[in-house]
């Protein structure tokens, strides 16, 4: 098999799903008109800025088109593990497992976590665990709800009734020898569409990794596990105080 029948190949099969797929590794504009999504916390209370605290935890949240972003605090007096092998993603009351910053590449999809101490933080993001795959040439995510309507009023009307659809994310936690479930439920609060100039595409954290090439130029790509860092959305300023981060 020839190297441009496989990249022929590769081309037509990014073709078939570009409805509901965009590289993780650089921004490609698609086809037709984008759109934009803002998210609000609803449970387990309610919140515009997405951000949830209680005697154990402060966390806030923040949404791409393909994963949630989040960063964690621990306030509790134990340490904390998150059980990310019981952690879901549902989208439409259909759950899937996740994939963190660990093990985002990952062939596997190993299961790793951490013991955070008391008022240590994290900065995270959970993808569905189907939703990010390799085509041969570039890593693909495919977005939670469709953002481009591909010049098709059937899609534009789709995507703008996703006003009120709800994203849950189920995140057990171990606090010592204690488990937590917490359940989060978030819904959509707006949709607009956006031109194409003013759409800034957020940088995965962590990078994808550069696919290696043999002497005939075919990918040859392993796992790579980048500790997480900046999520692109404002940073908060940690005391060593059980308060709620600020700007």
């Amino acid at each position: 098999m020839n190297i441009r029948f496989i990249s022929t190949i590769a081309t037509i099969g990014c073709i078939l799903v570009f409805n509901s797929c965009a590289t993780v590794g650089g921004f490609k504009p698609g086809k037709g008109n984008k759109y934009q999504y803002t998210y609000k916390l609803i449970y387990p209370a309610e919140s515009q800025e997405m951000l949830y605290q209680d005697d154990s935890i402060i966390v806030q949240f923040k949404f791409d088109e393909a994963a949630i972003r989040f960063q964690l605090q621990n306030i509790s007096d134990s340490y904390l593990e998150i059980r990310w092998d019981k952690a879901a993603i549902g989208v439409g009351g259909r759950f899937s497992p996740v994939r963190n910053s660990f093990n985002l590449y990952s062939d596997t999809a190993v299961q790793n976590s951490i013991l955070l101490p008391s008022l240590g933080y994290i900065r995270d993001v959970a993808i569905p665990r189907d939703n990010i795959y390799f085509n041969g040439e570039d890593w693909i995510e495919v977005d939670l709800l469709p953002t481009e309507d591909h010049n098709s009023e059937q899609m534009r009307e789709v995507i703008l009734k996703n006003v009120g659809q709800r994203i849950n994310f189920t995140l057990p936690m171990m606090f010592g020898s204690s488990e937590k479930i917490y359940e989060f439920e978030f819904q959509v609060d707006s949709v607009r569409q956006i031109p194409w100039r003013d759409y800034r595409h957020l940088p995965r954290i962590p990078q994808p990794p550069s696919p290696k090439r043999t002497f005939f130029g075919i990918s040859d790509v392993s796992a790579a596990i980048i500790t997480a860092g900046i999520l692109g959305f404002s940073a908060y300023v940690l005391t060593m105080k059980k308060n709620p981060p600020t700007e």
